[in-house]
């Protein structure tokens, strides 16, 4: 028998077909985005598929290593094997390596070192492991590969469970390293719960390979059977190995019992002792942490939960017996650590569980109740649709509230725009999921509205589970979609729609993106940056990110910290050399507030007043839109420059905002941006009862409508803190009569059925 060495394993046919599977893998990763380039993606992938077969290539040398053995030093051939195959399956990682290292000339890759580094942490160890188990599996086994593929099936099935019977989207796992789960989070990172794990797996390797070799030492047949898991057995209990096995399952105990305090899963009892503190009502379970809500505060939102689970009720018409968990983060950060979707807010309808932050709680709470009361429609078991397009577009579709337009208005804008994929594409998993998300939750939920109001509720809850257009409707999905098409044809549009579909949909979604994962770090290094107000830092940052990669986000952070770090010009000449030299320069119109302001401070008010007249004209965000109105009337007036100007530059807290405009009123005495701007400041701050006085106070009916409409509707929202729902109902009723377009009165409706519900409620 020939000793067992890399040169021979390396030159072996196994080896020769890793190296070919491995190469053209790796080639095809080059023309899929998001793999084309060192980073996680590629190293996870190479992660699990070098590690299985890694095992799978172990095994016939151990075997023949264990048949040769003699009586003396009967542990060196297998050891020799083992480490041999260690060897030889490590380097053939260098075969993808260099694929896709030499793919960088070809596909921008913004850090080689990030990439190289989750590389060496995933891919090397995961071989390593696969080559323990491998060993394991061919000293204790008869048939060792079909005990190895079924160890590895049952450790991804473990993985699986965990997404399913835990809050975490995330898991950790001995063959691909770490999984972030399926979000809209861009930003991953190695971070110390990585490395950590990956040393304990290097750990359990070693233990495998120390169980194996007391097997293979202790055993008096060269043959190979389950008698020599006794030999194992008896093994670990004798002598001075009785210590050192008791130490190691100790060690192991310990990683388990701690897991979750580790970061390597998050189970619900675990983040229920995390955030603290809970709350039920009649059909929830509330959990929060005390320190991010005020008792009033935690109150507000246990009635909200409730109001807006009726409306949901409603559209289904279902009863009201269901009981579901909502788990409210303090921050995104919190939400990110304890189940790893930081920006992303989710429901898993098959636990009845909804999982939002703090910040998105009145954006995303009727959407996530969807996705959780619509679980009696779904597939078994994962108790929803197995269409992605049909379990947003309905959740999309039942709630409603989205910018600044109705669904069918931004739909039929953005197919006017020729940016709308076909919808049978977007209601597939890959289709909905590889276009800009927010193109595709508009186009679903609109779509799916359609649906509804065409022919009725009962027959899309049919289509959620069967997927049968035919059967359900009588036509297929493209015989409906262009019934749908026809009656977005008829949606009367105006050019300010098209500006608004440039400043919200012309995004590229991640699989488009230029080193996104490595961008996303260093835009949430710059946010942190500008957060801790260091803008010339959040500068640089932004800086070095947009020119690595573009991108819009870098681009903005780049221009607001410019802003608050003085730097004028930067903003100004942008205008010329970046926006207006693009395809579509309305895609920044989020951007022409900032810019406007600084043209102003710069002595060129035509310009500024030009690019805040775009922004309101737009209107693709109420925000955006007051924004400019209040700067366009302050333009006008003699304090506009001078002190108005400053104001709308300085980086103030409410609380701190309402105090400079107190002492700015003594000198200009009733100026309507100050008295609206203080208002607006009192109402975030929570001082609902000075906020109502100073909204009575004034009328802006004769300054701008769209202004007026906001005052009246500010003031229904403070009346409605206070608990006057009557007075509230009249204020947002009145409202209607500064704006009355078809969006303000599904949002007027909604503050409508609101106050109804909890002045009913109250009683």
């Amino acid at each position: 028998m020939q000793t067992v060495t890399i040169r021979t394993l390396i030159t072996s046919p196994g080896a020769g077909f890793a190296a070919l599977l491995y190469g053209s893998v790796a080639l095809l990763c080059t023309r899929i985005p998001l793999l084309n380039y060192l980073g996680y993606e590629f190293s996870a992938l190479f992660a699990l598929l070098a590690g299985c077969v890694a095992g799978i290539l172990t095994i016939r040398p151990v075997k023949e290593a264990c048949r040769t053995e003699g009586d003396t030093q009967p542990s060196r051939p297998t050891a020799g094997a083992v480490g041999a195959s260690a060897a030889a399956n490590v380097l053939l990682l260098a075969i993808p390596l260099l694929i896709i290292s030499g793919n960088a000339l070809f596909v921008r890759n913004c850090s080689m070192a990030e990439g190289m580094a989750f590389f060496m942490l995933l891919a090397p160890v995961s071989v390593l492991f696969g080559v323990s188990l491998g060993f394991f599996c061919a000293v204790h086994s008869a048939h060792p590969r079909t005990l190895f593929l079924l160890l590895c099936l049952v450790l991804l099935a473990y993985s699986a469970g965990l997404g399913y019977f835990t809050p975490a989207v995330f898991s950790y796992n001995f063959l691909y390293g770490f999984f972030p789960g399926l979000t809209y989070d861009e930003v991953i990172l190695v971070t110390r719960t990585l490395v950590l794990f990956r040393v304990l797996t290097l750990f359990v390797a070693a233990v495998l390979l120390w169980a194996g070799m007391i097997t293979v030492t202790d055993s008096r047949s060269a043959g190979i059977s389950w008698r020599r898991l006794g030999t194992l057995g008896a093994g670990l209990i004798s002598g001075k190995r009785r210590i050192r096995a008791a130490a190691i399952a100790c060690v192991l105990a310990g990683f388990y019992l701690f897991r979750c305090d580790l970061g390597f899963e998050s189970t619900s009892a675990f983040i229920k002792r995390t955030l603290g503190a809970e709350l039920r009502t009649a059909h929830f379970v509330l959990y929060y942490s005390p320190s991010s809500f005020t008792a009033e505060e935690i109150h507000l939102a246990a009635r909200e939960h409730e109001f807006r689970l009726s409306q949901v009720l409603a559209s289904f018409s279902l009863p009201d017996h269901v009981f579901f968990e909502s788990y409210i983060y303090p921050s995104p950060e919190a939400k990110q650590r304890l189940i790893g979707a930081g920006n992303t807010d989710i429901a898993k309808p098959w636990s009845g569980q909804i999982h939002i932050s703090r910040q998105s709680l009145e954006g995303s709470l009727k959407h996530e109740l969807v996705h959780a009361a619509a679980a009696p429609f779904g597939f078994p078991v994962v108790r929803a649709s197995l269409s992605t397009g049909l379990v947003e577009g309905l959740a999309m579709a039942v709630d409603g509230e989205w910018g600044n337009r109705t669904l069918h208005e931004y739909a039929a804008a953005i197919r006017e725009a020729g940016i709308a994929p076909p919808i049978d594409a977007i209601m597939s998993f890959w289709g909905f999921a590889s276009h800009q998300s927010s193109v595709s939750y508009i186009l679903a939920g609109s779509f799916c509205r359609y649906l509804i109001d065409r022919y009725g509720m009962r027959n899309l809850m049919l289509l959620y589970r069967s997927l049968d257009y035919r059967a359900v409707y009588g036509r297929s999905l493209r015989e409906l979609a262009l019934e749908w098409e026809g009656y977005l044809d008829r949606v009367p549009l105006d050019d300010e729609d098209q500006d608004g579909v440039d400043a919200i949909f012309r995004r590229p979604p991640i699989f488009r993106k230029v080193c996104a994962r490595v961008l996303a770090r260093r835009s949430l290094e710059a946010r942190g940056s500008f957060g801790r107000k260091e803008f010339a830092v959040a500068e640089s940052l932004y800086a070095g990110a947009y020119a690595d990669g573009g991108g819009y986000e870098a681009f903005a952070g780049y221009l607001t910290s410019a802003l608050k770090n003085g730097r004028m010009s930067v903003l100004t000449s942008s205008l010329d050399t970046v926006i207006l030299t693009d395809e579509h320069p309305a895609r920044y119109l989020p951007l022409f507030v900032h810019i406007g302001d600084a043209f102003w401070a710069s002595g060129e008010p035509e310009k500024a007043y030009a690019l805040y007249s775009r922004v309101y004209r737009a209107d693709f965000s109420e925000g955006y839109t007051e924004a400019a109105a209040l700067r366009l009337i302050a333009m006008d007036t003699e304090a506009g420059e001078k002190i108005l100007l400053p104001l709308f530059l300085a980086d103030y807290t409410d609380s701190l905002r309402v105090a400079v405009i107190d002492s700015l009123l003594w000198r200009v005495p009733g100026d309507r941006v100050l008295e609206y701007m203080k208002a607006r400041s009192l109402l975030r701050a929570g001082e609902f009862t000075d906020a109502v006085s100073a909204l009575q106070a004034m009328d802006l009916t004769s300054a701008d409508l769209a202004l007026e409409a906001l005052r009246l509707r500010y003031l229904g929202q403070a009346l409605f803190r206070l608990g006057r729902f009557r007075e509230a109902r009249t204020a947002f009723w009145v409202s209607l009569n500064a704006a009355d377009t078809d969006i303000a009165e599904e949002k007027v409706d909604a503050w409508l059925d609101r106050c109804e519900w909890a002045e009913e409620h109250e009683r």
